[in-house]
């Protein structure tokens, strides 16, 4: 017997009991840069959760068909995501209980041993039934960096399914789950996936199915649709419109790695399949690569295009793996997986004028947007300030920006005057920095002392430096409490705590991962926040507490 049929014949295994692991809710927010919002990321509740016909409370749909009576309550097999690690292990960082955007998670009850009309208790109180396996939508292709995740989670029969509420109460991590009856023991949850995605001109089952009384209105729609010969688009919902698809990890090969000073090191890449148009990469530009022990870094593209480009890299010396690793084991020749382009330090297109300063390695961060400018002889001045006049990357280019570039050096008595360059600024004159902490909070003090609003004023940063002081954590949703290492940072405890943290570039710049404060004092890194918005909120990635803090989690 081969270990896919072992594992399969498990997975059909007759279920009575099971044990609810986890209960999760999610609020809809905007995810994944994509035009709509979603709820697909759940956190883990503890202590009672009340249910109606809804749902859970505090659970949102975003769309109509995602939510209502037939849909009520989402679940999903614990047992699927060990599989899903292992065929696709370029995304395994993202398979952990609750991506799926599941409510309910158990182990033993699946789309293989549960059928459509089965009637569940929860605990003492609530009693659901079965009505309607998920069909999976583009967005579990962004979920998981995986182009392909929403077909191969429908043709794998591995999507989840519905409940419909029939006696409301409350539920809870730890009740049990109990079969109390199965009025269509042939209709499982994957036999009736397989005739809607497989033997989908089946017109005798199709009549069988449409008639099957406990069967969700969803799909009683589509099959009756059928039996007249009007068929679904499912493209459209696997994949998404233009503006949806995704394309998130492609092969790379490091063609050339050469030395630009002591400590940044240059690294061309081409694309092992070179299938992308040959546009310029846009302004404030980033990609995600992955390196060894699944290590995840993001770098600023200094130029090129998706089949050709070229990064920077400064060796970090408070590396935690990645700079060190490109400076001292990465290859000519190797081949490595990078994220797609992501653009989130873009120019202002209103902007009469700009006005970018960098420091050290953030010249990375600011090279394609002065080239941009550059080649649409649009008004603007690049200052950069470096320790040493012989340590200056990618001089080549830089050269090419004369005379719209001034590099200072203070070991030379040329120091970065900011009270001078930025005193010049008008209400619409836009600044860009992309500095270390120091030269980026002189930045915004200065700007501040000359009244620039907030909005001319911009920033990135290209050091994710999330370590410091311990701090406690409490949740104050969940009532939980949770502590945080000098050496871990806040997103990483909350994943680990069961909190579905969105999360893009890691370094405090994008926002996405920000988390509601409620109290207490927060140390903010970063630049994904306004001035106004770290009142009530934090980055999780890089930002830290000071003592002990309150998070609406």
């Amino acid at each position: 017997m081969t270990a896919i049929q072992s594992r399969l014949n498990m997975l059909e295994e007759p279920w009575e009991q099971d044990e609810l692991l986890e209960v999760r809710t999610g609020k809809a927010q905007a995810v994944f840069g994509l035009p709509q919002q979603s709820a697909i990321f759940k956190s883990v509740r503890s202590g009672p959760v009340a249910v109606n016909e809804f749902g859970c409370q505090g659970d949102e749909h975003v769309f109509e068909l995602h939510g209502g009576p037939d849909k009520a309550l989402l679940h999903y097999c614990a047992l699927h995501y060990d599989d899903w690690t292992e065929e696709l292990p370029g995304s395994a960082h993202c398979f952990r209980t609750g991506a799926f955007g599941e409510n309910l998670v158990s182990r033993r009850a699946n789309e293989r041993n549960t059928c459509i009309g089965d009637r569940i208790a929860i605990g003492s109180e609530v009693i659901v039934q079965v009505s309607l396996p998920r069909q999976p939508c583009y967005k579990l292709n962004h979920r998981f960096q995986e182009k392909n995740m929403a077909r191969l989670s429908q043709e794998s029969f591995r999507t989840g399914w519905f409940y419909r509420i029939l006696r409301g109460g409350s539920i809870q991590a730890g009740d049990g789950l109990s079969l109390l009856e199965r009025p269509n023991p042939k209709w499982t949850i994957a036999r009736v996936q397989h005739y809607l995605y497989l033997e989908k001109e089946n017109f005798e089952v199709m009549r069988e199915l449409a008639d099957l009384p406990e069967l969700g209105n969803e799909i009683k729609t589509l099959l009756k649709n059928r039996l007249q010969l009007k068929f679904e688009n499912q493209e459209q919902r696997l994949v998404g419109d233009g503006a949806s698809v995704v394309d998130m990890w492609a092969n790379y090969r490091l063609v050339h790695k050469s030395r630009e000073t002591s400590s940044v090191m240059s690294l061309e890449f081409e694309a092992v399949e070179a299938k992308f148009p040959d546009e310029l990469v846009q302004p404030g530009t980033h990609v995600r690569v992955k390196l060894q022990d699944r290590l995840i870094r993001a770098y600023s593209v200094v130029s090129g295009n998706r089949n050709k480009f070229t990064l920077g890299v400064a060796l970090d010396p408070f590396s935690r793996g990645g700079s060190l690793f490109i400076h001292d084991d990465l290859l000519e020749g190797t081949i490595i997986s990078i994220s797609n382009f992501a653009t989130t330090f873009p120019l202002k297109k209103k902007a009469d004028r700009h006005v970018l300063i960098a420091g050290g390695i953030g010249i990375t961060g600011l090279i394609a947007s002065a080239q941009e400018l550059h080649k649409r002889n649009r008004p603007y001045h690049l200052h950069y300030a470096v320790r040493s006049l012989e340590e200056v990357p990618f001089e080549p280019l830089l050269r090419l920006l004369e005379p719209h570039i001034t590099i200072y050096c203070k070991s030379q008595n040329n120091p970065l005057d900011l009270h001078t360059i930025i005193r010049q600024a008008d209400s619409n004159t836009h600044i860009y920095c992309c500095a270390g902490d120091r030269l980026t909070q002189d930045v915004q003090d200065t700007a501040k002392r000359f009244g620039l609003p907030d909005e001319n004023v911009h920033f990135e940063s290209f050091i994710a430096q999330s370590t410091g002081d311990p701090f406690t954590a409490e949740l104050v949703e969940s009532k939980r409490e949770l502590e945080v290492p000098a050496k871990a940072s806040l997103l990483n405890i909350l994943r680990s705590a069961g909190f579905d943290i969105p999360s893009s570039c890691e370094a405090g710049n994008c926002g996405t991962c920000r988390v509601g404060v409620h109290a207490g004092r927060v140390e903010h890194r970063g630049t994904g926040l306004l001035p106004s918005e770290k009142e009530t909120a934090m980055l999780s990635c890089v930002s830290r507490g000071i003592g002990r803090i309150q998070l609406n989690l």
